[in-house]
């Protein structure tokens, strides 16, 4: 058997697609990969953001017809969308990749963009258009139900661990991770108070009914460790991003409440012990909201629309991303690139721009995409 250590699996998953795939029953073909990658990576490696060697998921279809395959690059785009937003609370930007940018191979490439709290921005994940520049080569054929033989149209896409890279960027602070409450292994951790071996007993019997009715509906862990201080735990604990403390001491159970610490704001909230998992749920949603909203003001705010090249490198050195406009001469984007390291980022749907001059030569502009730089 061959072996090989791959970048991506086209090679390996178009060689038994064409012996998988030989009617139009057979299509479409939907496969989704989890797997390791490998990448010549060995100047500027970063923990999950550019190593040799990363996790990630890709998916690798094959569709009898074309407009069914483009639909399917922009659903997954959509799903990555959805996915980034509304579980990891960080806001994207889509459209395409310029030519240069795009996948060696694809007809054109999907994107979603971010830009990170030092103004780099980072690709979030992609889809690709393959069109038949595979299917073609690697001989990937069905035959219709006129029985007329024809090669399959393709997508392929993914995104990788870069995702938690960019999560602990956006949402971490000197103390530690932050991690948004839809992700969080552990969305609360309770964290006993006493001083005596009676007051041990009655706040940890509490502390399990806690940890019982919350367990229903949100991931929570009891810190009941005898050998580490309260004020040990609740840096442990911050440190680990864990979304919502709760604090029980004797006092508190006097009370009948206890005390939510929330990891984003440090914001402290008393709960009765009749409404407390109301109160709980309250918050976690209420942190993604919040966290989601700091990171699109970051994003709003450091993006800039320019026209002119003096005023792009300028504001390029304080962290931004710009809107700038350029022509259809593939030397301006290079040239760009060379002199100041930025390149086009994302192409939105949106950024069509025939009244302005290109930025680097001045000639007509077609698009007005996004520049910075990134990871």
């Amino acid at each position: 058997d061959r072996l090989a250590l791959r970048p991506t699996s086209e090679t390996l998953a178009y060689t038994m697609y064409a012996k998988w795939i030989r009617s139009w029953r057979d299509l479409p073909l939907k496969i989704n990969f989890w797997n390791s990658a490998l990448r010549a990576e060995i100047k500027g490696t970063k923990p999950f953001l550019r190593t040799s060697e990363f996790l990630w998921q890709e998916g690798h279809t094959a569709h009898a017809d074309k407009e069914e395959a483009e639909k399917e690059v922009t659903d997954i785009l959509e799903i990555y969308k959805k996915t980034v937003e509304e579980e990891l609370a960080i806001p994207v930007i889509t459209g395409r990749k310029s030519e240069k940018e795009k996948f060696v191979g694809a007809v054109y490439t999907l994107t979603m963009e971010s830009l990170m709290p030092d103004g780099k921005a980072l690709q979030m994940g992609t889809t690709h258009f393959l069109g038949q520049n595979f299917s073609k080569p690697f001989e990937v054929k069905y035959a219709d139900k006129n029985n007329v033989e024809s090669f399959v149209w393709q997508t392929s896409w993914g995104v990788s661990w870069r995702l938690i890279g960019g999560m602990i960027m956006v949402h971490g602070d000197d103390k530690g991770l932050v991690l948004p409450p839809r992700v969080a292994p552990i969305q609360v951790v309770i964290i006993p108070i006493y001083h005596s071996d009676e007051e041990k007993e009655r706040i940890l019997e509490k502390s399990r009914d806690i940890k019982e009715g919350l367990g229903r509906n949100i991931r929570v862990h009891l810190d009941d460790r005898d050998q580490v201080t309260p004020g040990f735990k609740f840096n442990d604990w911050e440190m680990k991003g864990v979304p919502i403390r709760i604090e029980l001491g004797p006092k508190d159970m006097d009370e009948e409440k206890i005390i939510l610490v929330r990891r984003d704001t440090g914001e402290k909230i008393e709960a009765k012990f009749a409404s407390y998992e109301n109160t709980v749920v309250s918050e976690l949603d209420s942190m993604h909201d919040v966290m989601f909203a700091n990171a699109k003001k970051i994003l709003d705010e450091r993006t800039v629309t320019l026209e002119t090249y003096d005023q792009f490198k300028s504001e390029l050195e304080k962290g931004m991303l710009i809107k700038a406009p350029i022509c259809d001469n593939p030397s301006c984007e290079e040239k760009i690139k060379e002199e100041t390291g930025a390149d086009i980022r994302v192409i939105p749907d949106d950024c069509e721009d025939g009244n302005s001059k290109c930025i680097y030569c001045d000639g007509q502009s077609k698009i007005r995409p996004l520049f910075a730089r990134g990871y």
